[in-house]
């Protein structure tokens, strides 16, 4: 084991520095390769920084607010294999930004090592890592939530059964993301509906997280998905397969789905982009999965981050696989959901981008008449994150007195 200094890695290709928006693992917290460490807001978005190597963390040299200039120190782990690191120099602004000193004490080379907070700081609740990233999944206020840990402490648990107890007493939003994808995909869209009032729950799909048995087909994927589903009343927000299955769900739940909000649906057309499919599937390098992304057009990432996710979509191949596989076939979709739709009796809109390169947006001329559709000029693939705002808007029109009539 051996201590090094952890540095701002590049996170866009414009990026010159980035502001400290969260730190997800704690002093003195073992952590995973793949791992996120901490939220950053770059010049474009806010951007996960996820670890290269298993380890340990002994300090955090920065602090939430404070803006790094790239290569910057921002940490000291402690990693197997690695020799001790020289510390760098504990410049006046390098000791403002460590965080507030509870339980601290000295560590090699004499930096600071930060004991997690024992109780809330500004207003922020006490709450474990892996409760904060669960709480931002689904839309959680952690405030809201009573903590059964040490001295009140947040855990995943509880985060868990205040998401799971969103639908008791009115309609929860369900967000199911695409194919290779998981719940961090809808990046701070569960966090903003939240805030906007509505109960959120936005689940990884079978087989897209550890610990999660893959589905075997489609159908047993919607099985898996409405097995999951709060009671009370459900709106379904799906985007690319995730809006296939969500149609799916709302017919099988029946007078429960209260509408849909559609982003980028498969299902609508013949052809789907088989390079992107087989691209994500077979990349076994960060340049191969660089190509395939590029397909998306949601921007370049860092060396740092296509790491990490190249790791864990190889962890997944399996469940990723199975979906694909009831998806499409040499580039030609295996499922139409434009009956389904028809059937449907709850409100339906659409979301399109005009520069979609997996899916060809002519395809929403076969959607039925009635469902409303939303074009949005120049998006690619991820036409929810480029109009952010408009799935507010649809989020906030109340479904729950209108039914739409079922088309013969």
């Amino acid at each position: 084991m051996g201590r090094v200094i952890l540095t701002l890695p590049r996170l866009g290709e414009t990026m010159e520095e980035a502001k400290v928006v969260e730190w997800l693992v704690a002093p003195g917290t073992a952590f995973q390769r793949g791992d996120v460490l901490l939220e950053v807001e770059t010049d474009k978005t806010v951007v996960e920084v996820p670890a290269l190597t298993a380890g340990m963390l002994m300090a955090q040299l920065v602090a939430p607010g404070d803006t790094v200039a790239l290569d910057q120190p921002i940490a000291e782990v402690e990693v197997a294999g690695e020799h001790p690191a020289t510390p760098p120099p504990q410049a006046p602004d390098a000791q403002r930004a460590s965080p507030p000193p509870r339980g601290e004490g000295m560590g090699a080379g004499g930096l600071t090592v930060v004991a997690a907070p024992p109780a809330s700081t500004g207003g922020r609740p006490m709450a474990s890592p892996a409760a904060r990233a669960a709480a931002r999944r689904g839309g959680v206020d952690l405030t809201a939530v009573q903590g059964s840990g040490r001295r009140g402490r947040v855990t995943a648990a509880d985060v868990a059964g205040t998401t799971a107890g969103h639908g008791a007493g009115g309609e929860t939003l369900v967000l199911l993301h695409g194919l290779f994808d998981d719940a961090r995909g809808w990046r701070d869209l569960p966090a903003r509906l939240a805030r906007a009032g509505h109960r959120v729950l936005a689940p990884d799909l079978p087989g897209h997280a550890a610990g999660l048995p893959p589905a075997t087909s489609l159908d047993d994927a919607v099985a898996q998905i409405i097995a999951t589903l709060p009671p009370g009343p459900i709106r379904l927000i799906g985007h690319s397969l995730g809006a296939v299955l969500a149609v799916r769900v709302a017919l099988a739940i029946g007078a429960r789905a209260t509408g849909l909000i559609l982003s980028a649906p498969a299902g609508l057309g013949p052809r789907i982009n088989a390079d992107f499919i087989d691209g994500m599937l077979a990349a076994q390098t960060t340049a191969a999965l660089s190509q395939a992304l590029s397909l998306l057009d949601a921007g370049p990432l860092s060396t740092t981050a296509l790491t990490a996710e190249l790791a864990r979509l190889q962890s997944l191949r399996p469940g990723h696989a199975a979906l694909a596989a009831g998806l499409s076939t040499k580039g030609f979709q295996q499922t139409d959901i434009t009956a389904d739709l028809a059937r449907l009796t709850c409100p339906v809109s659409v979301i399109f981008g005009t520069a979609d390169r997996i899916l060809d947006w002519h395809d929403i001329a076969r959607l039925p008449q009635d469902v409303a559709i939303h074009l949005v000029r120049g998006a690619g693939h991820l036409p929810h994150l480029a109009a952010t705002e408009l799935v507010l808007r649809l989020a906030a029109q109340d479904h729950a007195p209108q039914r739409r009539r079922a088309q013969a």
